[in-house]
């Protein structure tokens, strides 16, 4: 059965508002273990410099457009999500517009900097949106694409599991994030000189409310018949918080170790 995370309707769900995306990136910074400050690692990746024109394909609510117009960079927001570009909207003043990754509504090397944030694995055809990226970037242009390793957060998928089993639903399999740093031979394909930056790290929580939370967001719906009447998560939310309090109890905290990093 096809993963909810690259059904479009699902997508729709998930990205009409940026409440559940804004919950996971603050999970994100605030639980992280150990490793070097988000914004400076994505900015090293980025590296913005004045005289840019940077498209941001995936723009979400533009959470990048203030950072990049700071350093000069002229800024273009691309975003498939009505709701999610009202937001960007409101938020920073740039140029946005409402488009596909896999058909970018630009002419051909238009762009000095291309990047797609945690974007490619919500694609049902990435390497179309690879190719398209490729079209638009001008020659020695920069393109940056972070996404998750591929066997990210497996360790909330288990609990999850576990738990659709004990209330008999049947879980999706784990497959990891559709688009992952594990493609790099795809993505040389397209872009010859890619390299891949990898970053092992976990996400600690010391108590079960912020995991559940987290995982209430987008991974309660890895069943199948989430298509349905949503029934499924206010069941599975207190099995899966049993099972990680008793963790906690049992080990001092819920550690989910994680994986993400950049194409660059």
């Amino acid at each position: 059965m096809q993963s909810p995370f690259v059904d479009q309707e699902y997508l729709a769900y998930q990205y009409d508002n940026s409440e559940k995306l804004r919950i996971r990136i603050e999970t994100h910074q605030r639980y992280t273990e150990g490793g070097d400050d988000f914004t400076d690692l994505e900015l090293r990746h980025i590296a913005p410099r004045p005289g840019l024109l940077a498209l941001d394909v995936g723009c979400g609510p533009a959470r990048l457009a203030r950072t990049l117009r700071d350093h000069r960079v002229r800024y273009v927001g691309l975003e498939r999500s009505a709701g999610l570009l009202r937001e960007a909207r409101t938020g920073t003043e740039a140029d946005y517009v409402q488009g596909n990754a896999e058909a970018l509504p630009f002419a051909g090397a238009q762009f000095d900097l291309v990047i797609a944030m945690g974007v490619l694995y919500h694609l049902r055809d990435w390497k179309r949106a690879l190719v398209e990226m490729r079209r638009v970037i001008r020659p020695g242009g920069r393109v940056v694409l972070s996404t998750n390793g591929p066997d990210a957060m497996r360790r909330i998928y288990d609990v999850h599991s576990e738990a659709a089993i004990e209330l008999g639903y049947t879980p999706l399999p784990f497959g990891g994030s559709a688009f992952n740093l594990g493609h790099l031979v795809e993505v040389r394909a397209i872009f010859p000189t890619a390299e891949c930056h990898a970053q092992g790290s976990a996400l600690v929580f010391p108590e079960a409310e912020a995991a559940l939370r987290f995982y209430a967001t987008n991974r309660i719906d890895m069943v199948e018949g989430w298509q349905g009447d949503g029934s499924h998560r206010a069941r599975l939310l207190p099995a899966v918080r049993a099972r990680i309090e008793q963790i906690i109890v049992r080990e001092g905290c819920f550690r989910v170790p994680k994986s993400f990093g950049y194409f660059v």
